[in-house]
């Protein structure tokens, strides 16, 4: 088999050197040169098409090693073929294969209780997942520098029925029946017999090899292949206690009910087989395991020699409390020696009994015995009984950090078993992915599935995800995967949202149709609808009701729909609430969001009762999932919104940003003085509004509320104050409201050349939305567009023509069209494309910019109203682009020469958080 040669690339993969050789091809040393990390890579070469058998077993490794993330199972980054060469990336691991520890010698029963213990957890993993290895041996058994221990090389796994059901499924491959697969040596009796096997046969295989490192021998070793084969099906192992004289008899026996001819005598389950080997490490930590230690048990344990823990204990720092910000402050997993195990046990001892007077006929010794035992007993269940209660009442919050690339979680479920988690998220300026990663480990794999969002995991492990989300709409393609890998199957267009009943037979959804926003629950089925953009749905545990968030009056409320009943359970989220999920009881609904400027933190909001606070930390909280354990999954980042500028002598852009959430509402026509608005922790309990010169070291602070244009005259600001509209001074002058009753775009308005006339896009009471030519001064409104047009987007979509006779705004199809602004008609813009939005008309009122602000990088076009002729006039990208989500909105004078544009950026980690209540 040749090699292949160093540097050569493989994807992304920079090929380094050869690490070894087997059955299926080579592993190689690599650099992925995306990410600069070291990697593995198994190489299948020399594949000819006659090697069926070949590709089905490497992909079915590919498959099964995929489905897995445990601390001691082998991690996959990728999976790919470089022009037919297939390939498997895996984490790069430094040490040694068990087999190169056994050609040493046996290794001491301690040690192989410990190697053991981490093999049967990872096979349990595996196994809760519906696989089984089936070809366990030394050689796929291996010891990292750091300690650990990984299972390798799930190369002839099966999927086995455990996953059946509504879950994924694959044949075993290359098999027929009566075929044997497996190592001689290692295989169990009913594989030698050719036939069905289950998670027992990795146990049998485990026993082996046990055996083989307690005793440094193979148990089943004979001088030909038949000849093992037949010892496994007939014989039984030369016993321990003769071959190895130290190995303590619990140990032999555990090892003997592991090799069981009949598998239903052997341990029913990994997990089973891990418990008792877990106790044994626990007795073998406090001494009370013959043979494992050096120093044997005494008859009558003191107090300190009672055992304070089961297992090694996790260290931690109750939460502090400072200003209501919970903190967690330091967290280790160091286990204590004995001499702090002693002063632990001692520390919260019952008070010493009062000394005894010696009566005057002498205490016999039998009875000094008695009160010595008693004693000791009553001061150790005293101070037992103290800890218990300081611990019980003392509450515990630990934080696991599950990623650490730059970008940002877009959203993350649990798996049904609580320790898989499936994310989707946005690395280093990429394009969002969906990621399977464990609570026990940072490492995560792709899915494979690129520009998608995990939306719910369902009982049987299938995903539902949302594909091709527009950034602008937040709608998308709602499809099934499992989470085995496959192809996505699309069922429904134009959904923001989707959860699983609890039985996983069926889907709620919010969809958009109609102009409308709905809930379907299962789909087709409408419980509720509305004009306002409802989302964050969730299905209670019982499957009876679902949660959502609705906007109302420039807040978010929760509402909680039974049949087909809204009930608004708490509202006040005036900035916004980011994430929801019920409590496993279904007694409360947890959600992350705020009432004022600072940043979304985590409430519990009971159905019946008084909100409270759950947790409160620096940074942007978001709640994706609560386990049924009570984890809660959840992100913690910053959000930014830049504000960049170039002026007409400018020769770079420049930062005009003032304080977190700069968001641009308008740019004056000689490019030189911009609107904008802090929304965030920088605008206080509110938004807050700001003029600024752009010759200017600092902005002008307006006032509280929303700026939403500047006159041309630049004497006025149309701004929002809540729900109604204003006029506030941009110098002297006094603010006064437009009495016109309606529900109006925030950022989304435009001033006609006379300082007096707006257009701006709303709903008057009982119409739809439509653009409105309204009137400051005698407060009078034109509707100038049908109703129903397409926007209320947070984004301004208006430009008024040169002469103020048109004014370029969108349409129910998402096109621009040309609406006169003395309400006469409309005709239709030639050239533009679905979802682009006019900017600005050119000098010679000849053509519109566009652009579309759902797009990355966002490309700026300009476009003949006439001809419909396009040309590209720039791109906008960052240089740095992890976590930019948006460009928009961008502003410009007509001639081009000044513009300015935001770009929103959120960074977050994804956390596994613990202790909550």
């Amino acid at each position: 088999m040749p090699a292949v040669p160093e540097n050569t690339m493989l994807g992304p993969y920079r090929i380094a050197g050869m690490i070894g050789e087997g059955g299926m091809g080579a592993v190689y040393r690599a650099e992925d040169t995306r990410l600069g990390r070291h990697v593995a890579i198994k190489v299948l070469t020399n594949v000819t098409l006659s090697d069926r058998e070949r590709l089905v077993r490497f992909e079915q490794e590919a498959r099964a090693t995929g489905m897995l993330n445990h601390p001691n199972l082998l991690t996959i980054y990728d999976v790919g073929n470089s022009q037919g060469t297939p390939y498997l990336v895996s984490e790069l691991l430094q040490g040694e294969t068990l087999r190169d520890r056994l050609n040493k010698g046996a290794i001491p029963p301690r040690k192989t209780v410990e190697i053991a213990l981490a093999v049967a957890n990872g096979l349990g993993a595996a196994h809760e997942k519906g696989i089984v290895h089936r070809d366990l041996k030394p050689e796929n058994i291996f010891l990292t520098r750091e300690g650990r221990v990984k299972i390798l090389d799930f190369g002839i796994a099966k999927l086995s029925a455990i996953g059946g059901g509504d879950g994924p499924a694959f044949k075993p491959a290359a098999t027929e029946p009566g075929m044997v697969l497996g190592t001689v040596g290692y295989m169990s009796p009913e594989q030698v017999r050719g036939e069905n096997v289950d998670p027992r046969t990795d146990i049998f295989a485990l026993g082996t090899i046990l055996y083989e490192m307690l005793c440094g021998q193979r148990a089943f070793k004979r001088g030909s292949s038949i000849e093992t084969l037949s010892a496994i099906l007939k014989e039984e192992p030369p016993e321990l206690a003769q071959v190895a004289p130290g190995v303590p008899s619990a140990l032999d026996r555990l090892v003997q009910r592991c090799l069981e001819k009949n598998r239903d005598q052997r341990f029913q389950s990994a997990r089973d087989l891990a418990f008792n080997l877990e106790t044994m490490t626990n007795f073998s930590s406090h001494g009370t395991l013959s043979g494992l230690n050096a120093q044997p048990v005494p008859p009558v344990p003191s107090a300190a020699q009672i055992p304070i823990a089961t297992h090694a204990p996790t260290v931690r720092t109750p939460v502090k409390t400072m200003g209501g910000v919970p903190r967690v402050t330091q967290t280790s997993s160091l286990r204590p020696r004995p001499a702090e195990r002693a002063k632990t046990s001692t520390e919260h001892r019952a008070p010493s009994p009062a000394p005894i007077q010696e009566p005057r006929q002498r205490v016999s010794a039998p009875l000094l015995a008695v009160l010595f035992v008693v004693s000791v007993a009553g001061a150790a269940f005293g101070g037992w009984y103290l800890a218990h209660r300081l611990s019980a009442t003392t509450q515990e919050v630990v934080f696991h950090r599950l990623t650490f690339r730059r970008g940002d979680v877009r959203s993350a479920r649990f798996s049904p078993d609580g320790d898989t988690i499936v994310y989707s998220g946005a690395w280093e300026g990429q394009p969002n992915e969906i990621y399977v990663a464990s609570r026990q480990s940072p490492e995560a794999r792709p899915l494979g599935i690129n520009d998608a969002d995990i939306l719910s995991i369902s009982k049987s492990t299938e995903l539902a995800i949302l594909l091709r989300r527009d950034r602008l709409t937040n709608r998308g393609t709602l499809a099934r995967v499992p989470l085995a890998g496959g192809m996505p199957r699309e069922i429904a267009n134009e959904v923001l949202q989707a959860d699983w009943s609890p039985d996983g037979s069926q889907l709620a959804i919010i969809r958009f149709a109609k102009n409308q926003f709905r809930l379907e629950y299962p789909i087709g089925t409408v419980k509720y609808e509305t004009p306002r953009d409802i989302r964050d749905l969730r299905v209670s545990p019982d499957g009876t009701r679902v949660a959502f968030l609705e906007p109302h009056g420039g807040a978010m409320d929760l509402v909680v729909v039974t049949g087909t009943s809204p009930e608004t359970i708490a509202r006040g989220w005036s900035h916004g609430a980011t994430g929801l999920a019920w409590s496993p009881n279904g007694k409360e609904i947890w959600i992350t969001g705020t009432d004022t400027g600072s940043p979304p933190s985590l409430y519990a909001v009971p159905l019946e009762g008084e909100t409270r606070l759950v947790s409160r930390l620096t940074g942007s909280m978001r709640l994706f999932d609560i386990s049924s354990a009570g984890r809660v999954l959840l992100a913690n980042g910053m959000w930014r919104a830049g504000l960049l500028y170039k002026g007409a002598s400018d020769t770079n852009e420049r930062d005009m940003s003032w304080l977190d959430w700069s968001i641009l509402a308008d740019l004056s026509q000689d490019g030189r003085t911009i609107l904008f608005n802090e929304t965030r922790e920088g605008g206080g309990r509110g938004s807050a509004i700001y003029l600024r010169r752009v010759d200017s070291p600092a902005p002008v602070h307006i006032g509280d509320g929303y700026g939403d244009a500047l006159s041309p005259d630049g004497k006025w600001i149309l701004a929002h104050n809540g729900p109604k509209l204003m006029l506030l001074p941009a110098g002297p002058g006094e603010a006064h409201e437009i009495k016109v009753v309606g529900n109006f775009d925030l950022g989304g308005a435009e001033w006609l050349p006379d300082s007096r006339h707006v257009i701006i896009g709303g709903a008057l009471p009982k119409a739809g939305y439509r653009i409105l030519l309204i009137d400051t001064l005698d407060e009078s409104v034109l509707p100038l567009s049908p109703e129903n047009v397409w926007g209320n987007t947070g984004i301004r979509a208006l430009a008024i023509s040169n002469d103020a006779r048109y004014v370029a705004g969108m349409t129910a199809d998402e096109t621009i069209a040309l609406y006169s602004t003395d309400g006469s008609g409309a005709k239709a813009v030639p050239g533009v494309e679905r979802g682009e939005v006019p900017i600005e008309w050119t000098s010679d009122g000849t053509a519109l910019y566009v652009y579309k602000p759902n797009a990355l990088p966002s490309r700026v076009f300009k476009v003949n109203i006439t001809t419909g002729a396009r040309e590209l006039w720039k791109e906008f990208a960052l240089a740095d682009p992890a976590g930019v989500y948006k460009i928009a909105p961008i502003m410009m004078t007509r001639d081009g020469s000044a513009y300015a544009y935001n770009a929103l950026r959120t960074t977050s980690d994804l956390y596994v958080a613990e202790g909550l209540r």
